[in-house]
């Protein structure tokens, strides 16, 4: 006497079966056990089928990669095709859940990272994957990021030279500080300062964001610089012939009616040691000139030259500006 088995048992064991199976090769005695249960019944071997069919379906759907994947099935209705469809339906809406719950995670992740520096000695360039170019001064730190939507390099130190692939789809964000640079595909230098950031255009169109209540974004064309200000809480803006912009790539910093503060600071990355003003009203001086950034000691004893100041260093090395 024979008895009939539910088809919703039988398509249970075949849910189970097929997972031990998808978990890895099974021992020798439970191979030979999936074999005789598969033999005893054509119901068996079409519920299996159902199994592979649907997991072959599921495989289509975009979904987040995961190190481990467990779907189970449980089968409803009267006939075979009904089952199969409510089977299918029910592994899509998990596979959906599963990518609602870590789609978000997954989409936020970098696509490509870099984190690079220059050192006191040298120049650095960087090729990023999509093209662009990233030329470091010294001294310089750079942390990059390309997501799926955009690029994103932070300038944590210094001053860079970007040279931007476009890309529409994917804009190249630069944030220094509490200000971010934007644009697609373009040529421009960003410094990074105590005092605020400076851009300048060589090519394209850069628009600079402050970030400061107050600030108005700021829309570069070619040639035209923006100076945040961030003690003052100003933005004073400029043009510089595209020749100069970046000079400092070939071993000349050329600078025009820079403040004296500024300077300052970039002599203390060109000299690796700290440049101090004495008050704010030398700071705020302006000064123009060009300086060799593999010899800056040269320019700081041409500095009185320039301006009405004296040079002295302390114990521990720093270099103090004074007036006369």
């Amino acid at each position: 006497m024979s008895v009939e088995v539910p088809a919703s048992a039988i398509e249970e064991q075949a849910a189970e079966w097929f997972s031990r199976r998808q978990d890895g090769p099974l021992d020798s005695a439970s191979e030979a056990a999936f074999q005789t249960w598969l033999q005893q019944s054509e119901a068996h071997a079409i519920a299996y089928d159902d199994m592979q069919l649907l997991w072959a379906d599921c495989d289509l759907l975009t979904r987040p990669a995961l190190e481990s994947e467990k779907v189970v099935v449980l089968p409803v209705g009267p006939s075979r095709r009904s089952r199969f469809r409510s089977m299918l339906t029910l592994a899509a809406a998990l596979l959906l859940a599963i990518g609602m719950a870590l789609g978000t995670n997954w989409y936020a992740q970098p696509t490509y990272q870099l984190n690079a520096s220059a050192d006191q000695q040298q120049l650095r360039t960087l090729q990023l994957q999509d093209g662009s170019e990233v030329v470091l001064n010294l001294g310089a730190q750079v942390h990059v990021r390309y997501f799926r939507d955009r690029r994103e390099v932070e300038l944590s130190a210094g001053e860079a030279f970007f040279s931007v692939s476009p890309d529409a789809t994917k804009p190249f964000l630069i944030s220094v500080g509490d200000a971010e640079v934007r644009v697609v595909g373009t040529r421009f230098n960003v410094r990074r300062s105590d005092q605020g950031v400076a851009v300048a255009v060589e090519q394209g169109t850069v628009q600079v964001d402050p970030g400061t209540q107050g600030l108005a974004p700021q829309l570069l064309q070619v040639g035209e610089v923006a100076e945040v200000d961030y003690r003052r809480g100003l933005v004073r803006n400029s043009e510089l012939p595209t020749n100069e912009i970046g000079s400092w790539r070939t071993g000349m910093l050329i600078f025009r009616d820079r403040s004296l503060g500024e300077l300052a600071q970039e002599l203390s990355r060109y000299l690796d040691r700290p440049v101090l003003v004495a008050d704010a009203q030398l700071a705020a001086k302006r000064v123009s000139g060009s300086l060799d950034i593999h010899q800056p000691e040269l320019f700081l004893q041409a500095l009185p030259l320039l301006l009405p100041v004296q040079i002295s260093r302390t114990d521990d090395g720093r270099v103090m500006l004074q007036p006369l």
